[in-house]
């Protein structure tokens, strides 16, 4: 298997050569974000004001009635970014080399139908992470590192599946090397987001220097470098499950 550093090297010039992937960072991941914490920030302008002619259970009731909605449309938007990001990666296990200029556009019309499925698989493995979790921590931990490519593995397929069966092949490519594929994105997960939350805290902090009124500024400035990273982090992912997909183990190996 490779080493963290040569797979976040093998996502990079990936990356580089699909700038459809800013445009999904953009788009999917950093405007609705982005336009939640800024509508957060009106929200706290508004109740630091104080409002007369309203009382707080009325008040946190409006709140509920707007935000709620809201939030339904951010995780639709978000694993539908999410879907965009797997449909442009998914060429790195079979055809790596070359750009490829594929349009926005056609990413999106092509990544729709994997919303629900995606959406219902997180659901499931959650749940069974959590069960599993309330018995003791690792197996949970264990179970969540070997169902982590199920998304890519259901977007390869261009089948519309969800549930235990891609669960289920997820577990198949990582049981016998569960410890390394933790061990690979506890690295990769440190090499790319301990530096973007060094350089969040630093926008944050300067702009609340200048002024404290900026907070919210702040937090949609970061949000643009979280998206950016989110979405490496993601072709981060599936370079490991070309990794593990082009090294396959003997099943006699497995444990």
């Amino acid at each position: 298997m490779s080493s963290p550093i040569a797979l976040i090297g093998t996502a990079w010039r990936f990356y580089r050569k699909q700038p459809v992937l800013n445009e999904i960072a953009f788009w999917m991941f950093f405007l609705p974000v982005a336009f939640m914490d800024a509508f957060g920030g009106i929200i706290g302008v508004v109740e630091a004001q104080g409002v007369d002619d309203l009382s707080l259970a009325s008040y946190t009731a409006m709140e509920i009635a707007v935000v709620a909605p809201l939030l339904v449309v951010l995780f639709y938007l978000l694993f539908w970014g999410q879907a965009c990001v797997l449909t442009v990666a998914k060429r790195m296990v079979n055809s790596p080399a070359g750009r490829n200029r594929t349009s926005f556009k056609a990413v999106r019309k092509e990544a729709r139908k994997f919303i629900g499925p995606l959406i219902l698989t997180e659901i499931l493995r959650t749940i069974i992470t959590l069960g599993w979790a309330l018995l003791l921590i690792v197996p949970g931990v264990i179970y969540s590192a070997r169902t982590v490519f199920y998304d890519i593995m259901l977007i390869e397929e261009g089948k519309i599946a969800y549930g235990r069966p891609v669960l289920n092949k997820s577990k198949d490519i990582v049981t016998g090397r569960t410890w390394s594929v933790i061990w690979r994105m506890i690295v990769v997960s440190l090499l790319i987001f301990l530096p973007v939350a060094i350089v969040d805290g630093s926008i944050s902090t300067l702009l609340e220097i200048v002024d404290p009124r900026l907070e919210t500024l702040g937090l949609v400035l970061s949000d643009m470098v979280d998206s950016l990273a989110g979405v490496f982090y993601i072709t981060c992912i599936v370079a490991l499950y070309a990794d593990l997909k082009n090294n396959p183990i003997l099943s006699s190996s497995k444990a």
